[in-house]
């Protein structure tokens, strides 16, 4: 190694460069590199068997102008707003669907119901009320229950509505799912940017807590990646603030693949007075996303890479290991999500939904 580092230094390269340089090779790898997805839009009714499912979303992205279905373009962005706008997205899962996949349209020629998924309907809502009345038609005032989704790094506003709509499609979710898409620059080389984004959406998500639970929902929380980040900073400032009755009234928290360092993730836990339960963590000692993301926080594993759960054992939370599940991506980032055999497996933890 020592020759190897005088070679570089000979041709003019410095510690610094070599860095960048493999970085950039690691980011080459991860599945976030695949051309990205956008909405494709065609208008109701529906030609087929295809399935619709309906997403809430909640965001703090900037809105484009140009109609109500801005709300899930994909330009719609990654710059950050300090007001939460509101929306819903209709989207039809075609007939042949594969358990754990989204069937992404090649191209806007190839628009066929039947094999791709496509947003069919959608609308802004001028207002949170009107979002809130729009959620309370969706299901029967004695059993107010929703699935809130935190999407992760490199995601854009497409790819987190169309993700729900897959989980909540293939999870069997019978109750309303809102996604809270947090301004990801949706961009490999823009991890720090996301971090300081999840920094500046912990008001907006506790603001969605509060105000979810406020009008009688019983929220179950499941976030992904970097996004569980924004989850845990949020539990612990409402903690530290004395809204214990917020997080009291979740009917519970999984978080998959959780892009945390561990001693952050002890640190938040001691901050919070009441863990929503249950409280799971999805980990793989095979994810290669968290393995890069370790890599450059220069720590040798995530939280939701870790091989001993000894440093977690004094806390009310469960862990389950999806490293031996094989399909789904080929970084096993998503594994909770696209591998069929952990889909069978977790739907069956929970018949609520």
């Amino acid at each position: 190694m020592k020759n190897l580092a005088v070679g570089w230094e000979r041709q003019g390269y410095s510690f610094r460069m070599m860095r960048a340089i493999l970085v950039l090779c690691l980011f080459v790898v991860l599945p976030g590199c695949a051309p990205r997805g956008a909405i494709s839009y065609l208008p109701l009714p529906l030609l087929g068997d295809e399935q619709l499912q309906r997403v809430y979303v909640a965001t703090n992205r900037n809105l484009r102008e140009g109609g109500p279905l801005e709300i899930v373009d994909q330009e719609f962005g990654g710059k950050r707003n300090p007001e939460l706008a509101f929306g819903r997205v209709d989207v039809s899962i075609p007939f042949g669907h594969e358990l754990g996949q989204i069937e992404w349209p090649l191209d806007e020629f190839h628009l066929d119901p039947t094999a791709v998924f496509l947003t069919r309907d959608g609308e802004i809502f001028g207002s949170e009320k009107r979002f809130m009345r729009a959620l309370a038609q969706e299901t029967s005032p004695r059993k107010k229950e929703l699935l809130l989704f935190v999407h992760g790094y490199n995601t854009n506003n497409a790819e987190a509505v169309y993700r729900l709509a897959q989980l909540a499609h293939d999870y069997e979710v019978s109750v309303p799912v809102v996604a809270f898409s947090w301004p990801s620059a949706a961009k490999t080389g823009a991890y720090v940017y996301d971090r300081d984004s999840v920094i500046f959406s912990r008001d907006g998500f506790e603001h969605m807590l509060e105000s979810l639970t406020g009008n009688g929902w019983t929220v179950t929380v499941i976030a992904h990646s970097m996004g569980t980040q924004l989850v845990m900073e949020t539990f612990r400032q409402m903690s530290i603030a004395g809204k214990t009755n917020v997080l009291r009234k979740l009917g519970g928290v999984a978080l998959i693949s959780p892009d945390i360092d561990e001693d952050v993730f002890l640190q938040q836990s001691r901050r919070i007075a009441h863990f929503p339960q249950p409280f799971l963590l999805m980990v793989s000692t095979r994810d290669r996303a968290l393995e890069v993301s370790a890599w450059l926080t220069g720590k040798p594993t995530r939280l939701g890479s870790i091989k001993s759960t000894d440093e977690l054992k004094d806390l009310p939370i469960d862990v389950i290991d999806l490293s031996d599940f094989r399909g789904g991506d080929r970084g096993g980032h998503t594994t909770a999500f696209s591998a069929p055999a952990a889909i069978e497996m977790l739907r069956d933890l929970d018949e609520r939904f």
